[in-house]
């Protein structure tokens, strides 16, 4: 993993403050030129290598997100109540990232993306939980990770994939002893240390609220901060 994590956390940086210690890291985890990244609308393009042709997926919902809020690190948050859908800043270079966070149990528990891609193309599940693109001729041209999920007391979570007329939907399975919020799909490379280890066990930001470095313990809950009118 390249070590350009940030190593302080302004709680005052954006709209949206972050509490959660693994949403932090992946926030953290970002390039310096914060250019403005994409509406979760533009959806996520993933090419094949042998470049016959990519897919692009987007979350049925995106249209209705509006322009979301500003949070640390050039990153942005489209706040649906019960959860959120978060865009950390990312190279361009690199591809778009999209993460749901799931605020309460009362959140909804199944989100679907439509797929665009050639005709005659399609998805297929594959026995680990991830998904391959099919060309015309059968070939896997696409490889789509299986998702992972994390809740707020760092547990592992079970996410899985569906494939339901046409949509790739995304499953999570939490139970009565899954705390909240649950954060889906983080980025391996922002959370996952060269041992495999999660980034939290042996790193924590120091929060600085105006410029002054607390000790502050953490919370579990990422919010809009209330701007006095």
């Amino acid at each position: 993993m390249t070590d350009r994590r940030r190593r302080t956390f302004d709680s005052r940086d954006g709209d949206a403050e972050v509490a959660e210690p693994l949403l932090r890291a992946v926030l953290s985890y970002a390039p310096r030129d914060e250019s403005p990244m994409p509406h979760p609308s533009e959806g996520i393009t993933l090419r094949a290598e042998n470049g016959s042709g990519s897919i692009r997926l987007e979350l049925a919902i995106a249209d209705e997100l509006g322009v979301g809020v500003p949070g640390p690190f050039g990153s942005r948050f489209y706040e649906c109540g019960s959860f959120e859908v978060v865009v950390p800043q990312r190279d361009p270079r690199e591809g778009a990232l999209l993460m749901i966070h799931l605020l309460e149990a009362q959140a909804p528990h199944r989100f679907e993306f439509t797929a665009s891609m050639p005709a005659c193309w399609e998805l297929r599940l594959e026995r680990d939980g991830s998904v391959s693109v099919l060309d015309d001729t059968g070939d896997a041209v696409i490889f789509i990770g299986r998702p992972w999920a994390f809740d707020s007391d760092l547990h592992p979570v079970h996410v899985y994939y569906t494939i339901e007329n046409g949509l790739l939907v995304q499953n999570v399975g939490a139970t009565s002893d899954t705390g909240y919020p649950i954060l889906v799909d983080p980025d391996p490379e922002a959370i996952i240390t060269g041992d495999g280890r999660l980034v939290t066990e042996s790193w924590t930001p120091r929060l600085v609220v105006g410029g002054i470095v607390e000790d502050l313990p953490p919370r579990s809950i990422s919010r809009r901060k209330i701007i006095p009118g």
